[in-house]
């Protein structure tokens, strides 16, 4: 009997010590993730007095942590206490495929490894290998990248379209790039262009981004990396359990959560993608390399109708227009010396625009004649050696040759013609003095018909200054927003100086508006500001002005709209991710 109490007693005892012994298990809320989408890791312990917390390093090498919450908890069951604590990890798979979670140690007690199925954010595949305009019914998002020429020269541009497919509720900001060897040079064509589609029942969204590339150096180059960060919305289910007011609060979340849903992080990025960039080809002969699959020179002269004469100056403008490349790959030009002919040429000023999808460039080329002798002179042409990137080959984009004719300098003679015959001329102890005579037919005219001849001709100058402005139309505030663009595509300053204040008069309704800076006290757009110190820069001081015509175009369109009373501003992005 004795022999049978003590075996009860060390079964008792056996078996309070197991059902005291600490558990620290891990669990997934899906096991099945889509690349760029997160999941929740829950860690679980019944060890509420552990100050130990777990090891998660163990996680860097193939996911990201994006947050992390713990709790404790106490639940009574049948008048027992359980007693919890927990942690739980919000995670991004950094790769796609088979991943597992590895043990994760919390003091000495360790959880067991869990194994994940990535599914990559890639459109689904036929069999026989194309892409397909579907997702996987485990996808909400995919992505696909494309390239328009994938044997480019170098300083070629090239096409690059990054594409997302949307089952819906995509929210974010344009893609983030990196280039970490600053191989290429890269410009935006345009705003996303988003479209709807159904694509086997399901309705997607297919927002559409475009950039122009352009590589600066041969060789086998691997294209910058293009990552778009979001997020998603998720119904929050709070009240379910006592640990979802604390996981789902913004604190613990990071931000993950909103009022009445959470946040769920999206990262997005393509497959990478290689070109292989051809040299510059050996006919081009050592010069400026300019690829490009147009080239245009034009120019102008200051006066429309320019007259030559010995000792005055004329000006002519020069433009070189290149599509395909960007402002810093156009030469500079160098006009030729002419006999007879001082010439000064003013410093270049160069701009990008885009247009169907092409970057445009243009490089303006001022020049002053002012010719020493008269007689019939010729001004030479103007060559420029490009690369045509349909046909390569080597071609010249040539401004014929011109002939003027100079006239010889007004004398003084001729020049004070009238005044000589009104006056004569004697010498006075041996100084020279002139006495002013009326002529003949001068004595003989009343002083009240000089009277009334002044008052016409008051009336007339008066008109002409004044008579044309009240009479005529004035241009309205649109107007004057075409002149600034038009002076910006010519790259005029001064023009699109004069042209800025007479905008700024209109939209800002103050005429006491006479310089750049006061238009800087009416705007509140930081990137329109900064444009306009550039452009005083240009004009006005001999340090060189980073100008960039794009940005000052967008920023001083954005001005326009807020100027429109009874239009509201549109931006397509805002619209996009709403």
């Amino acid at each position: 009997m004795k022999k049978l109490l003590v075996i009860l007693l060390c079964l008792q005892i056996i078996g309070s010590k197991i059902v005291s012994a600490q558990t620290f298990q891990a669990t997934v809320n899906r096991n099945d993730v889509p690349q760029g989408e997160t999941f929740m890791l829950t860690l679980e312990t019944d060890d509420d007095k552990t100050s130990d917390t777990p090891d998660l390093s163990v996680l860097d090498k193939d996911f990201d942590v994006y947050s992390v919450g713990s709790a404790y908890q106490k639940i009574y069951i049948n008048g027992a206490t359980k007693h919890s604590r927990q942690w739980q990890i919000i995670l991004m798979p950094k790769n796609y495929g088979r991943i597992e979670i590895p043990a994760i140690k919390l003091g000495k007690m360790s959880s067991q490894p869990i194994i994940l199925n990535v599914t990559p954010s890639q459109l689904v595949q036929s069999p026989d290998g194309q892409s397909q305009d579907s997702l996987d019914n485990k996808q909400k998002f995919a992505v696909e990248a494309l390239v328009d020429n994938k044997n480019p020269y170098v300083q070629q541009q090239i096409n690059y379209t990054f594409k997302i497919y949307d089952s819906g509720g995509l929210y974010g900001e344009m893609p983030v790039i990196n280039d970490e060897n600053n191989d290429w040079i890269v410009k935006s064509l345009g705003n996303p262009e988003i479209k709807s589609k159904v694509i086997n029942g399901r309705q997607l969204r297919e927002i559409e981004f475009k950039y122009a590339l352009f590589p600066q150096k041969s060789g086998q180059l691997k294209l910058p990396d293009f990552e778009f960060n979001g997020y998603y919305l998720t119904k929050s289910h709070r009240g379910t359990s006592a640990f979802d007011d604390i996981f789902n609060s913004g604190f613990f979340n990071m931000g993950f959560s909103d009022m009445f849903a959470s946040r769920n992080p999206v990262v997005l990025k393509p497959k990478s993608i290689s070109v292989n960039v051809k040299p510059i080809p050996a006919s081009n002969g050592g010069y400026w390399w300019l690829p490009a699959s147009q080239v245009v020179l034009t120019s102008e002269w200051e006066d429309k109708n320019p007259i030559f004469r010995v000792g005055e100056a004329v000006g002519r403008f020069v433009y070189l227009k290149a599509f395909g490349v960007i402002e810093t790959q156009i030469p500079d030009i160098h006009f030729k010396e002419m006999e007879g002919v001082k010439q000064y040429p003013d410093k270049p000023v160069a701009m990008s625009m885009e247009n169907n999808d092409e970057i445009i460039s243009v490089k303006k080329f001022g020049n002053v004649f002012i010719p020493e002798k008269s007689g019939d002179m010729t001004i030479p042409e103007v060559t420029v050696d490009w690369f045509n990137i349909h046909n390569g080959q080597i071609e010249k984009a040539t401004l014929p040759a011109q002939k003027i004719t100079v006239l010889p300098a007004l004398s003084g003679q001729e020049s004070i013609s009238t005044e000589s015959s009104e006056k004569e001329t004697k010498i006075v102890n041996n100084q020279e003095e002139i006495i002013s005579q009326p002529t003949a037919e001068t004595k003989n005219i009343p002083s009240w018909i000089w009277i009334i001849c002044a008052f016409v001709l008051g009336l007339i100058i008066s008109y002409v200054l004044f008579g044309r402005k009240t009479n005529g139309r004035k241009p309205s505030v649109k107007g004057y927003a075409k002149h600034v663009e038009q002076s910006l595509q010519m790259g005029d300053f001064k023009g699109l100086r004069d042209n800025l204040l007479a905008w700024a008069k209109e939209a800002y309704k103050d005429n006491q508006i006479t310089n750049l800076d006061d238009i800087e006290k009416y705007t509140q757009n930081n990137a329109l500001k900064e444009q306009l110190a550039q452009i005083n820069k240009m004009l006005y001081s001999p340090k060189k002005a980073e100008f960039q015509a794009d940005i000052f175009l967008k920023a001083f369109k954005e001005e326009q709209k807020k100027r429109k009373k009874t239009q509201k501003a549109f931006d397509p992005l805002p619209k996009l991710y709403k």
